[in-house]
C-alpha cells in the first residue's frame, strides 16, 4: 500500500538517501499513464 507521509518524509528528510535514477525511472515508467489518467478525469467531469 502507499503510504503518503512516508514519501513525504524520505523526499524531504532523507533526500541524501534517494536513488536519482529510481526516481527517474518511476517519472518515465508512470507519470506519462497518469497523466492521460488525470486528463480524462477532468474531460469527464467538465
Amino acid at each position: 500500500m502507499f503510504d503518503k507521509e512516508l514519501v513525504i518524509d524520505i523526499i524531504s528528510h532523507h533526500y541524501f538517501d534517494i536513488d536519482a535514477d529510481e526516481i527517474f525511472w518511476v517519472c518515465d515508467k508512470h507519470l506519462l499513464s497518469l497523466s492521460k489518467t488525470i486528463e480524462k478525469m477532468i474531460a469527464d467531469i467538465q
